[in-house]
């Protein structure tokens, strides 16, 4: 029990890791210097190369989601603001962890392409947390303008941000700019019922192991 306590609270899990031996990987959350959520991915594996493993996916998550080292808590990361955005960083992870160890990440453009529609949604920062959505192509206003709202409303779902004053804009109500997460998740707000699908069933694919249930070779 102890072990767990010092781990924090788990907010999100892998059962099952697919770069790594199918590794149980969940990612724990505790409070750091000045009330900052500070995050850390662990497993109880022994497997040899796990330490690397996880090194890996901390790394992701700080170049894919613009984390940076947590403020008097050695090895574990957080968002420059201190916030937690529990949504965000839930679907920062499970994206870290599809990526195998050694690959090159990036973080992504505020741009997507929608082929469904045939039009490109660019995001652009407005300071204070906010951004403005806007469409480049497709045919008939009306449809473009439901696609844009429907992105808005994707992302207000996927990373718990804040409707804005004008129709295509959010907000993070910490009041800092996240353009790496907005990158990230413009993909997944295309397609919310299927990002949300996804994470309901990483949630129910078990529990993290002990590590008496885990193979240690």
């Amino acid at each position: 029990m102890g072990r767990l306590l010092e781990l924090g609270e788990r907010v999100e899990l892998v059962s099952m890791d697919p770069h790594f031996h199918d590794i149980s990987i969940a990612l724990y959350r505790s409070t750091g210097e000045g009330g900052a959520s500070a995050y850390l991915a662990h497993s109880y594996s022994g497997r040899e190369g796990t330490r690397e493993r996880l090194g890996f996916v901390m790394r992701a998550m700080a170049v894919m989601g613009g984390m940076v080292p947590a403020p008097g808590v050695p090895g574990r990361i957080a968002f420059a603001c201190g916030a937690e955005h529990r949504a965000a960083v839930k679907r920062l992870f499970l994206e870290a962890c599809k990526k195998a160890s050694g690959m090159e990440v990036a973080a992504l453009p505020m741009s997507i392409y929608d082929k469904k529609n045939d039009l490109t949604i660019d995001a652009s920062g407005l300071g204070d947390g906010r951004y403005r959505l806007a469409a480049a192509g497709g045919e008939g206003d009306d449809k473009v303008a439901r696609r844009v709202d429907g992105v808005t409303r994707g992302l207000i779902k996927l990373a718990e941000m804040e409707p804005g004053e004008a129709l295509g804009e959010v907000r993070f109500a910490c009041g800092s700019a996240h353009d790496a997460l907005v990158g990230l998740l413009l993909g997944r707000a295309l397609n919310v019922r299927a990002a949300m699908r996804e994470a309901e069933a990483a949630a129910a694919r078990g529990v993290l192991a002990a590590p008496s249930a885990q193979q240690q070779t």
